[in-house]
């Protein structure tokens, strides 16, 4: 590459930034570039990396590199509040970064109607649709399937691990794994498997003839899983899997939870249950080598918790229901967000972060348009503002004296966040199947 090239791309990559910070929505290229000043919240997340896998008996023998992190039970995942526009979203993709970084597979997902945190099997298959790999663009599962084939030593400790009866996986994913290692399983069969551990319900005598044209249709008792334990099982497998593939376990991102204050209260409660499971706040059932982190708003505790009175009322609601277990996760969750609202607030930028930011865009902003930025007045500090406002304010400003050489007086406003419950924001759409 010349180095008109290396300048060129240069240009692109601080162009694409500065449009993405522009429309408030920040990519990659600005992350990495922008960076974060949150290092209290930066080091939690560090901590809950290197606990991944809790205790030592949790990563199979022979599965993946050794010596991700210390042994013993630590956190599962962290949370961070704050308001319309203090850079949650941005946190999140920086926290990615530092996750890739030490070679966890990522995957974001936004909690909508599509994806609502009351239906795990919902969040888990938006979370491997999304899951990107560390190291290369292919597809995760279908990537993890080819280097299984090429390393027999990790096929075989996957294999017993979910084979041994106290691991409690469905003989399909012994199967799975069966059929993996034989050299002549047909390439439909292998994308089949990779749609299942994918999420997508795959027919299961599909299975059955794989194994039968294989010479093994009497060595596993394939029956149909239900839905809400297959969830379970490619919750507590998919990490495995990975770990087996060389990676150092599966961090999944959660933006926008909010959008739970809207739902009914029975789905409300599920979602702090799901989101103390997500979390590991149960040991019993955590997720083994899952990390998580949630960004939610920091009024959300006053609006909705207090509000409605769900500490006291939910957990209570799944009681009598007969959902015991899921009503004391609930609770869990619920402290998780009060704590992180106390503990990992995003407050207003100070005067320092605010040059430091100005300085940062300004380099971006000169060389995406190969135009010497000027520097700008200190912006007036409020409490509303939020570094999103400043950016966006400095970004219009720099395209006024570029393009027609004027300035221009800015005005901004804040966005109320919407607590309104919505009985059809938790009925998402129905999953995929394969057709049989």
């Amino acid at each position: 590459m010349t180095q008109a090239d290396v300048a060129h791309t240069m240009t692109i990559d601080a162009r694409t930034a500065i449009e993405a910070l522009r429309a408030g929505v920040p990519n990659r290229a600005a992350i990495r570039q922008m960076g974060t000043e949150q290092t209290a919240i930066e080091h939690a997340f560090e901590a809950a990396l290197a606990a991944a896998w809790g205790d030592a008996g949790q990563v199979p023998a022979g599965i993946g590199p050794a010596g991700i992190g210390p042994a013993g039970i630590g956190p599962a995942g962290i949370g961070m509040a704050g308001g319309f526009g203090t850079g949650k979203s941005h946190l999140l993709g920086y926290l990615a970064e530092v996750a890739r970084q030490q070679g966890f597979v990522v995957s974001r997902v936004v909690v909508s109607k599509e994806t609502p945190l009351s239906h795990p099997g919902h969040v888990l298959a938006a979370a491997l649709r999304d899951a990107a790999l560390p190291d290369r663009p292919d597809d995760p599962i279908a990537a993890c399937v080819t280097t299984l084939r090429q390393r027999p030593e990790a096929l075989d400790a996957l294999e017993v691990a979910v084979s041994t009866p106290d691991a409690g996986f469905r003989p399909i994913f012994a199967a799975c794994l069966f059929l993996i290692r034989r050299a002549s399983t047909p390439p439909e069969t292998l994308r089949r498997i990779e749609r299942l551990w994918a999420g997508v319900r795959v027919s299961t005598p599909a299975i059955r003839q794989a194994l039968a044209a294989a010479g093994a249709g009497r060595m596993f008792s394939l029956k149909s899983v239900p839905a809400g334990e297959l969830t379970d099982q490619l919750a507590r497998f998919v990490p495995l899997l990975f770990r087996a593939a060389g990676y150092a376990g599966w961090c999944v991102l959660l933006d926008e939870i909010e959008l739970i204050g809207r739902y009914t209260p029975l789905q409300r409660a599920l979602s702090y249950a799901w989101l103390g499971s997500w979390l590991g706040l149960d040991g019993k059932r955590r997720f083994p080598g899952i990390v998580s982190a949630y960004a939610i708003t920091d009024d959300f505790v006053a609006a909705v918790i207090n509000a409605r009175l769900d500490s006291e009322k939910l957990p209570e609601r799944l009681t009598l229901k007969g959902r015991a277990a899921e009503a004391v996760l609930a609770l869990a969750g619920i402290g998780h967000i009060e704590q992180t609202v106390l503990q990992h607030r995003l407050l207003p930028p100070t005067l320092g972060d605010l040059a430091a930011c100005h300085d940062k865009v300004l380099r971006m902003y000169s060389a995406a348009y190969t135009w010497p930025a000027p520097p700008l007045p200190p912006a007036e500090r409020t409490s509303s503002r939020t570094m999103r406002q400043y950016i966006k304010g400095w970004i219009t400003q720099w395209d006024l004296l570029r393009l027609v050489g004027g300035s221009v007086v800015l005005f901004d406003g804040s966005i109320a966040t919407n607590y309104t419950e919505d009985a059809t924001l938790a009925e998402p759409p129905a999953l995929d199947d394969e057709e049989a």
